[in-house]
């Protein structure tokens, strides 16, 4: 059985609980919690999911594809196999940053009025942004937060918008970053057996690819690193079991607050 993230309706078995869930296993699922009605403020990053999950299964089918075509012969994987691996990873990381993001711009504001870590991390940006602490780039001094808060129709959901802007302004690069986004949601990303170490390598993976094309002038084989099929598998599965993570973790704070 190959791994995968299942989406609700699509599971060959009962929903799991995400924080019971192995991270970082190939034969571990995380399944999407069952909700009915689902939550709206999750429908969005659901449907990323989905998207993000046919890539990955995609990718996964081309490699074998080419194993055929060559034979099925084991060993070393071929430079275009690896090309489809690092890809792999790359658009499982694409996933995770747009789930992570969309559940930001729909869920923040659905649970402000219901969850007090959510509130908290409104107060304590517009505390910061209020100290001038932020005053770094066009759009970010203290002076014209407090214009655009004074003069707006609706000082709150300007506040709101400014926030939403600032959590997802850049791309995931790192653990820590998806802890920072985690806990906007108000969930704790330690309980929800999110590793840091098991991620940082990942997105460490991630970056040398998509910034320096994963090159390694000192191979010498191949000029750029050479990544194992099954790790490779696996930081995909992983990032995607992180996502379908985050949003069980959201709609449970939603059903909470219902």
């Amino acid at each position: 059985m190959t791994t995968s993230t299942v989406l609700a309706g699509r599971a060959a078995k009962p929903p799991v609980s995400a924080a019971k869930t192995p991270l970082c296993s190939r034969r571990a699922t995380t399944t999407l919690t069952h909700m009915v009605p689902r939550p709206e403020a999750t429908a969005k990053p659901r449907l990323i999911l989905e998207h993000a999950q046919a890539s990955h299964d995609a990718f996964k089918k081309a490699v074998e594809i080419l194993k055929k075509e060559r034979g099925g012969k084991r060993g070393m994987t071929t430079d275009e196999e690896q090309d489809i691996l690092r890809a792999s990873v790359v658009f499982a990381a694409a996933g995770l940053d747009a789930v992570a993001k969309q559940l930001i711009r729909d869920a923040v504001p659905a649970l402000l009025d219901s969850d007090p870590k959510v509130l908290d991390g409104l107060e304590t940006f517009v505390s910061r942004r209020i100290r001038g602490e932020d005053e770094e780039g066009e759009g970010f001094t203290r002076a014209r937060f407090l214009a655009r808060l004074l003069t707006a129709k609706s000082s709150r959901e300007q506040v709101i918008e400014e926030y939403v802007r600032e959590l997802t302004g850049s791309s995931l690069q790192s653990a820590e970053e998806l802890y920072k986004t985690a806990s906007a949601l108000g969930l704790d990303a330690a309980k929800m057996n999110i590793d840091r170490k098991t991620l940082q390598p990942i997105f460490e993976c991630r970056n040398k690819i998509i910034h320096e094309l994963d090159i390694d002038l000192s191979g010498t084989r191949r000029k750029r690193n050479i990544r194992s099929e099954d790790q490779m598998i696996e930081y995909a599965t992983t990032l995607l079991d992180v996502a379908a993570r985050l949003i069980n973790g959201v709609e449970e704070r939603l059903r909470q607050a219902a």
